[in-house]
């Protein structure tokens, strides 16, 4: 059994000993994220559609569609109870997964704390919110969750809006107004626990047992398939696994 299915399963095992239930820990949100330049114009942004499914310390973030065209990847981050990472790039098309160790991403200088998991769990991290000015909410609940107003700037004088439910640690809308361009995360679907939001569509969770069936192999190996002409294929639609186009060229 490959490495990567023995963590996988060890963290679930844990989990399920942990708790006498874990629905309760199981956060499934989809989201659309919108970039355009400002002024937008109509049909000139760039939309992404996503699922973000989360459970006790694993994340999946799986693409849907990208500018009207479909998405067949995942990023899924695991936490170890040391406080590593291990991290694999799903190609759900192709039936294979990449897999990375926490010492592949620090040699990618990719990094792995607790600041950046916040950012894969909750999108927005903790010491991002407390950057930003609490403010009346217009709008106070949505999806059956109270929400909170955030509002100021980050970084270079990026102006920041959020509209935060604390109680599932997720923003129900994210806007980044930089000086040429905005870019806006909405959220369209959330299921909390054995409460499904407003639409009952599964989100598409790569289980154990599908995982089970995909072809790993681990980054430390993609060197070696360079001069291999049938995995250059493969890996030539990797194009978000880290580090993996720098090995194709």
């Amino acid at each position: 059994m490959n490495k990567t299915i023995q963590m996988l399963g060890l963290a679930a095992l844990s989990m399920l000993a942990a708790k006498a239930s874990i629905a309760e820990e199981i956060v499934n949100a989809r989201f659309e994220t919108t970039q355009c330049a400002t002024p937008c114009i109509d049909g000139s942004a760039k939309r992404l559609q996503w699922w973000l499914m989360r459970e006790d310390d694993q994340v999946e973030i799986r693409h849907l569609y990208q500018n009207g065209q479909p998405a067949h990847n995942s990023s899924l981050w695991m936490k170890k109870p040391a406080g590593q990472f291990n991290y694999s790039y799903l190609m759900h098309e192709d039936g294979r997964t990449i897999d990375y160790s926490d010492v592949d991403l620090k040699l990618l200088a990719i990094k792995t704390d607790l600041n950046i998991w916040q950012v894969k769990s909750q999108l927005v991290a903790d010491e991002e919110l407390g950057k930003l000015k609490k403010v009346q909410s217009d709008n106070q609940k949505q999806y059956g969750q109270d929400v909170e107003k955030y509002v100021g700037e980050l970084g270079n004088g990026v102006r920041t809006e959020i509209l935060w439910m604390p109680a599932v640690k997720l923003p129900y809308s994210v806007q980044y107004h930089y000086p040429g361009h905005t870019v806006t995360i909405q959220l369209q679907a959330l299921q909390t626990g054995a409460l499904a939001a407003s639409d009952a569509v599964i989100p598409p969770k790569a289980s154990l047992a599908t995982l089970s069936n995909y072809q790993h192999v681990d980054f430390t190996d993609i060197g070696d398939m360079e001069h291999n002409p049938s995995e250059m294929q493969w890996l030539a639609r990797a194009h978000g696994a880290p580090g993996v186009q720098s090995h194709s060229h």
